[in-house]
């Protein structure tokens, strides 16, 4: 496959879009017009599939990238876990 486009996100990202390219469709995809991009950070690397265009995917690559550098934005809600003092044992029981 060749590479059809290789972007840079702002100037020194945390993550950024490397390569965008005609691919085949990933497994258990059907249909045509598949590209694959590939996000890194100098640690890890990304890759999604998508369907469309390389204007189309290119932008939505660029948004992820986007999206993962804006601190805040891709964090997870984790609901607080209580714990079992003592004290509500004891009220518990008496």
């Amino acid at each position: 496959m060749d590479s059809i486009a290789k972007t840079q996100v702002g100037s020194t990202p945390h993550y950024r879009v490397a390569l965008v390219e005609k691919s085949a469709a990933p497994p258990g995809a059907k249909g045509d017009n598949w590209r694959r991009y590939v996000l890194e950070n100098g640690c890890a690397s990304i890759t999604g599939w998508r369907r469309g265009s390389l204007q189309e995917i290119t932008q939505h690559a660029i948004d992820c990238a986007d999206r993962l550098n804006t601190p805040g934005a891709h964090s997870v809600y984790r609901p607080p876990q209580h714990r079992k003092t003592a004290q509500r044992a004891a009220a518990k029981s008496g």
